[in-house]
């Protein structure tokens, strides 16, 4: 019997450093549960035969995938990710895994950056930052090892040094559907699902604001008395205030046509398109003014913009005021002494921000999931297995029949062209308890696809 050949294998152990994203096993997780439980995935499961949906135990075997396997035991067991002693866990603890090792090397975690006006991705601060920072925190930037320049996220997601990269899900996904045995599938379905799970962080983390703002030196902060706990207070405060279970539901799940746009598009509509233009990060609030002499704070980028008359009266209470956007949601804090007007972003008015975008970045998680999932095929049984699809491309659907152990054979193999929503026929096999359908190619506006439907017989 073949290995799964996960693509796991290759993985390091090296933990993330500064340049980490969201929580990983709390805020992460987290993120890829509860997207999970609103997508597809769990009715997709039990038609590619996992009964149980997100809660099927899934086996990756310790022998087949050490590597992973050793990275798991990193994680701790109390935060619902780590398999028991055979590697096994349920198909929700999969996905959460992967949301939980996608910055793993901590190199990687330097891919999770994206500045939608620039297209560029993570560099380290320049040097007039950089010279600001205290010994403590150069020396451990030094151990990081973090490159000087990440590959932008939205790239990241299909380079090929990407052990969770879009062709590596797909080719997962496709043998958990078409392999022989149980115990082959189960294999391959759980790595779909951690790369479907990195696939989803590498997304999620553009919802913090300092990522798509070109705000790199937000990742340095000394945030406990380690001294290499350093990174983004903004994502440290949504660990603490929520934890793994209670990060908040999708608002709702976003649809886009392309995997791109789910970072962002032309359109603007992006998670990171969102996020640049709502919010400010800490290096990049509106600078310093005099209150006597400018009349209104310099911005380093357009949005979001300080309202055209700042209340200047409440500004010089020795607690000042705050900057709010339509919606009620706090921007900033802004306060005047000795005449000069300065901006800051304080816990709470952080927290304020986080009810927000945490449901934001849900919703694009889960609508990213189904994108991932969202080839469907339909088998209609008869004295011949008729089967259709909509919105395909060109690519070969492999038909496969399933006997009473589990075990799938190959029946045929048809080249689809997408012109037509009937897809192929196959003769209807006497001995078959199901019959099952792999579409591999593209969609109809090109991108890649996996496409899987199945029909019982019994």
């Amino acid at each position: 019997m073949k290995r799964a050949g996960l693509m796991v294998g290759i993985l390091s152990l090296t933990l993330a450093g500064p340049a980490a994203a969201w929580e990983p096993s709390t805020t992460h997780a987290g993120l890829a549960e509860q997207a999970a439980l609103k997508s597809r995935l769990h009715k997709r499961l039990i038609t590619l035969g996992f009964g149980g949906g997100l809660f099927e135990a899934l086996t990756i075997p310790p022998a087949d995938a050490p590597a992973l396997t050793s990275a798991l035991k990193l994680l701790s067991p109390t935060h619902g990710s780590v398999p028991d002693s055979r590697g096994r866990q349920s198909a929700l603890a999969w996905i959460a895994a992967g949301a939980s090792l996608a910055d793993v090397p901590a190199a990687h975690g330097a891919n999770h950056f994206f500045d939608p006006r620039s297209g560029k991705g993570w560099s380290l601060p320049d040097r007039s930052i950089a010279n600001g920072l205290s010994d403590k925190v150069r020396g451990a930037l030094g151990r990081a090892s973090l490159p000087s320049r990440g590959v932008p996220a939205p790239q990241w997601v299909t380079d090929k040094k990407n052990p969770f990269n879009l062709d590596n899900f797909l080719s997962q996904y496709a043998k958990a559907a078409a392999a022989s045995t149980p115990g082959e599938r189960s294999r391959h379905m759980a790595a779909a699902l951690i790369a479907a799970g990195a696939i989803m962080h590498t997304l999620g983390d553009l919802g913090s604001p300092s990522r798509v703002r070109n705000d790199s030196a937000a990742h340095f902060d000394p945030l406990g008395a380690g001294p290499d706990d350093l990174g983004s207070r903004f994502e440290r405060i949504a660990a603490l205030a929520y934890g793994r279970l209670g990060v908040p539901v999708p608002s709702r799940t976003i649809t886009r046509p392309r995997l791109v746009d789910y970072f962002s598009s032309k359109e603007g509509a992006g998670l990171a398109d969102v996020i640049e233009r709502s919010y400010f990060s800490v290096n990049t609030l509106p600078d310093a003014s005099r209150v006597s002499t400018e009349s209104k704070p310099t911005l380093s980028r357009p949005l979001p913009a300080p309202p055209s008359k700042l209340n200047v009266m409440a500004a010089n209470r020795d607690e000042g005021t705050t900057m709010r956007n339509p919606a009620g949601t706090c921007l900033a804090r802004y306060r005047v002494q000795d005449d000069v007007l300065r901006f800051s972003l304080d816990d709470e008015c952080m927290l304020d921000q986080l009810s927000v975008i945490l449901p934001e970045v849900a919703a694009y998680e889960t609508g990213l999931l189904d994108f991932l999932l969202r080839g469907e095929l339909t088998l209609q049984a008869g004295n011949a297995i008729t089967i259709t699809g909509k919105d395909l491309g060109t690519g070969t659907i492999e038909v496969l029949a399933e006997d009473e152990r589990g075990v799938r054979t190959k029946l045929a193999s048809i080249e689809a062209s997408g012109k037509n929503q009937v897809l192929g026929t196959v003769s209807t096999p006497s001995a078959a308890v199901r019959v099952v359908a792999v579409f591999r190619g593209t969609d109809a506006v090109g991108e890649p696809l996996v496409a899987v439907g199945s029909v019982s017989l019994r």
